[in-house]
């Protein structure tokens, strides 16, 4: 999930988060750098929701690199992958990077944008609230 620097969370956050706490373990793989992304989340009031925060500034590579993914991995104690679901609203690093890394891939497509060619999502939503409903399902 992106936030701006100002912009409050997406709706469904809260939700999405509280019903997932206790169930699973929840990490932040984030382009960008280690300052402004701490701070982001920190203004969600989110940060103890997540077990991990993993900003490429500090990894030396971005997303969609699969070498990030399998630091972030490697940091959540090399879980298995068919269990880890990589969520994100960017199809070209967040979608494409999950799939490079092996894992199941959720595309938040809040703006209903198309599908770029070549990135195939297991599943896409339109909403949190949506994620949320897949979630609870699976």
């Amino acid at each position: 999930m992106r936030w701006q620097r100002s912009a409050p969370p997406l709706p469904g956050a809260a939700s999405l988060l509280a019903s997932l706490k206790g169930k699973a373990k929840l990490g932040i793989i984030t382009n960008g750098f280690t300052a402004l992304q701490q701070v982001r989340l920190e203004r969600t009031g989110f940060r103890d929701y997540f077990d991990l925060l993993v900003i490429s500034e500090q990894v030396g590579v971005a997303k969609p690199a699969a070498k990030i993914f399998d630091y972030a991995l490697d940091q959540a104690g090399n879980p298995d992958r068919s269990k880890v679901l990589m969520v994100g609203d960017t199809a070209e690093s967040d979608i494409l990077g999950g799939m490079n890394a092996g894992l199941s891939t959720c595309w938040l497509n809040v703006h209903n944008r198309p599908l770029p060619e070549g990135i195939n999502p297991t599943w896409t939503v339109a909403s949190l609230s949506e994620l949320e409903q897949l979630l609870c399902k699976h």
